[in-house]
């Protein structure tokens, strides 16, 4: 059975590539570029891994991470932020709050991406 991904993103261009990309590595991706929508999406579709952005057009991947670890069932899935937001304070906000690993998309190839998301589901 196929790994699920959730893509909380706001940049059309983004989804469509991390969509396809994973994707073809077998996974099933959602995508949503909405903060709101992201923990009732979780909810329903119960991803093994969420993927975050941090500026979001209607709030920020900070709240999305809080949200979805609020959730019992997802305590402990993995959470990959990849973000352009590159600032130490920001990394160190980010896990504190719940995600795992902190991506800068302007400083990793989208192998790299790729290579991060299997090592995190263990794949």
């Amino acid at each position: 059975m196929a790994k699920k991904i959730l893509i909380v993103e706001d940049e059309p261009f983004t989804i469509k590539l991390y969509t396809r990309l994973l994707t073809s590595e077998g996974f099933e991706v959602t995508a949503t570029p909405e903060t709101k929508e992201a923990a009732r999406l979780a909810k329903t579709i119960k991803p093994n891994l969420v993927i975050v952005d941090m500026m979001l057009q209607d709030g920020d991947g900070f709240d999305v991470i809080k949200d979805i670890r609020k959730i019992p069932e997802f305590k402990k899935t993995p959470i990959l932020v990849l973000s352009n937001l590159g600032q130490e304070i920001d990394i160190n906000e980010a896990k504190k709050v719940g995600a795992n690993q902190y991506l800068v998309k302007s400083n990793v190839k989208f192998e790299e991406v790729i290579e991060t998301v299997k090592k995190m589901l263990k794949v």
